[in-house]
């Protein structure tokens, strides 16, 4: 059973690509408290880390290595959905600990990075679905 099915995927990952670069941009604009200089890197490592954690889960499925014979494509299928169904947990824990953190530290720049762990999980469940459909 899919809750969500590829094209669903495609569109969240751009939905929220996109307010990850305007919470980032926000960053830059509003926070005046940190360099110039850092509240830019700021931007490109949040970005970065929504892609990087999406493409990265979303193309384990695509190695062809796990194909050569049966064992290796039952076992390195299991490791696989294992592997999916860690991101996806991790994905709500990080949620948990940015908002927790936030509240509890009053920081709520902290924030601002929020759409990352929704990367984290759309690439994970994106590979847990292709799996399923092989």
């Amino acid at each position: 059973m899919e809750i969500f099915n590829q094209t669903d995927i495609k569109k969240y990952y751009q939905i929220f690509g996109y307010a990850n670069l305007i919470f980032s941009i926000l960053l830059v604009i509003f926070i005046t408290d940190i360099d110039f200089k850092e509240r830019i890197f700021a931007l490109i490592s949040i970005n970065v880390g929504f892609h990087m954690l999406y493409w990265f889960f979303s193309s384990l499925s695509k190695d062809s290595t796990r194909m050569n014979n049966s064992f290796n494509k039952i076992m390195g299928t299991g490791m696989l959905k294992i592997f999916a169904v860690f991101g996806i947990i991790c994905s709500f824990t990080i949620v948990y600990f940015f908002i927790t953190k936030a509240i509890s530290e009053k920081e709520y720049v902290g924030l601002f990075g929020i759409c990352i762990p929704f990367g984290l999980f759309l690439g994970a469940y994106k590979l847990w679905t292709d799996l399923n459909n092989e």
